[in-house]
């Protein structure tokens, strides 16, 4: 798997792997089957955060396994660690004001068995917290070693424009990654995000990304298996010729539909308008094996072109 150089130095796979549901619906034993056949094929990248899977357990889980397989398999040095703080679980924690932040990530250091975080994102947007505030707070991490870089998640772009003004004003840490939902099918304009800031990336916020060299991690970029089988397709997303296209597209390529999408998110760096995407999913072992033949699919420029104008 190659590894892409972050704008804030960090070097990472160019696939993020989820664990979202680690500790909960998927069992110890597969996750670390999971985290370890990411580690053999060359991935880094492990993505979790301060409140997953609350719905499935406590939303310590995620980060407590995380933490326990670090330990067991020693590699700590090289691991690229994503967490997150900022969203609810059972009715605590949702916000970003100096004394949460401040709270959870030490929580999260604790339940990881580690003394930094590599990326700490804001898990999603506070508009009830100045974001000098939210952005002081961070940077205090930063210069007290305990998170090595920031990145945002959910935000809109005026706000994330905001954000890094102000850091930039006052000699503080920006954020330098944003994560977002992105797939290769379109979203349907009738259907609201779940939640107020959680909504697909667009044309627009693409194109700012580009600009300002920032990168995009994609999360809920295979639509819950939706692409293999149709039935799982989430009510937010179109289907259609884009999904007919995809797994035409895929078949005569002898690869799944999954595959083939991961191709064009890592891929789309090359395409005007758009920044380097990271696609970040998780899977069992079997499907991770066959989602990640999507890297190694070549992608002409006609293709890609043809593709995005589906």
């Amino acid at each position: 798997m190659k590894k892409i150089l972050l704008p804030n130095g960090l070097e990472v796979s160019e696939v993020a792997l989820g664990a979202m549901m680690f500790g909960t619906t998927t069992s110890k034993q597969d996750s670390y089957r999971t985290l370890d056949l990411f580690m053999d094929m060359g991935g880094n990248f492990i993505d979790t955060s301060n409140n997953y899977a609350h719905w499935a357990g406590t939303g310590d889980e995620s980060e407590t396994l995380l933490g326990e397989w670090l330990k067991d398999r020693g590699c700590r040095d090289r691991v690229v660690l994503a967490t997150k703080v900022g969203f609810d679980r059972h009715g605590k924690g949702a916000g970003l004001k100096k004394e949460q932040i401040e709270y959870w990530i030490d929580e999260s250091l604790r339940k990881l068995g580690t003394d930094y975080i590599d990326l700490y994102y804001a898990h999603t947007d506070d508009p009830n917290t100045p974001l000098e505030e939210t952005m002081e707070a961070f940077d205090r991490l930063v210069k007290k070693g305990k998170v090595r870089t920031l990145g945002a998640s959910n935000y809109d772009t005026w706000r994330l424009s905001e954000a890094n003004v102000i850091a930039s004003s006052k000699e503080m840490t920006p954020y330098t990654v944003l994560q977002q939902r992105l797939t290769y099918l379109q979203p349907r304009a009738s259907v609201a995000p779940k939640y107020t800031f959680n909504e697909i990336v667009n044309r627009e916020r693409l194109r700012f990304l580009c600009e300002k060299k920032m990168p995009l991690v994609s999360y809920s970029c295979l639509c819950k298996g939706a692409y293999e089988n149709p039935e799982r397709l989430p009510e937010e997303y179109e289907g259609g010729a884009r999904l007919d296209f995809i797994r035409k597209m895929a078949s005569e390529k002898g690869v799944n539909p999954s595959a083939l999408v991961v191709a064009w998110l890592t891929n789309l760096y090359r395409c005007e308008g758009f920044p380097q995407v990271i696609p970040l999913f998780s899977a069992t072992p079997e499907h991770l094996s066959d989602n990640l033949r999507g890297l190694s699919i070549t992608l002409s420029d006609e293709e890609l072109s043809l593709m995005n104008r589906v």
